[in-house]
């Protein structure tokens, strides 16, 4: 599936590893993505759960974009967010495409002032977790909101959510370089 969520904030890649070659290079990826990006950026679980766990604060969101796109074929909600914790500490702008025919069947709500994830466990929705592929690059507008110090590149995934073996919500996340620091 190449589901392109087009939003304000340009990302340049350097390295995009599509899921077969993250799968065919797991053992050489050892030498190429540290080992703290690999269990942030291979996490099929809720990263904002474990993001809450890692910070021991509660894990917010600011909206920065949201469409409501309909047309006769297709209606969908594209979300742009930044996820910080209580002191507004950016870890991670995530955008989405969420496509609402779907999302409307889900018996459970999915809320939309929250974090996706911790939405879902509320709910105590049960989803698979497919990953697409793992970045690698620079986005200055991202990075000048994360960072704040220096110009650094950036981590991400593109990854959708299945819910009765139906996608509902394809999700692009790039993660500050600073998220490193609470492994430690």
């Amino acid at each position: 599936m190449s589901t392109h969520i087009y939003t304000f904030y340009r990302f340049q890649s350097i390295v995009i590893l599509p899921q077969k070659k993250i799968k065919y290079l797991n053992n050489k990826l050892s030498n190429l993505i540290p080992f703290e990006w690999k269990l942030i950026l291979m996490n099929e679980g809720s990263f904002t759960q474990s993001l809450h766990f890692l910070n021991n604060k509660k894990i917010n969101i600011e909206m920065c974009q949201k469409i409501n796109n309909t047309s006769n074929k297709l209606n969908r909600n594209i979300r742009c967010v930044w996820l910080e914790n209580a002191v507004y500490t950016k870890f991670i702008f995530a955008r989405s495409i969420w496509l609402v025919k779907y999302i409307n069947s889900i018996k459970y709500p999915i809320i939309n002032n929250q974090p996706i994830g911790t939405s879902l466990i509320e709910s105590q929705i049960d989803i698979y977790k497919h990953i697409h592929e793992i970045y690698y690059g620079y986005s200055k507008q991202i990075e000048k909101k994360l960072t704040k110090v220096s110009i650094n590149p950036l981590w991400g995934r593109k990854y959708t959510l299945y819910y009765n073996k139906i996608s509902y919500i394809t999700i692009q996340e790039f993660f500050s370089p600073g998220i490193l620091n609470l492994f430690y």
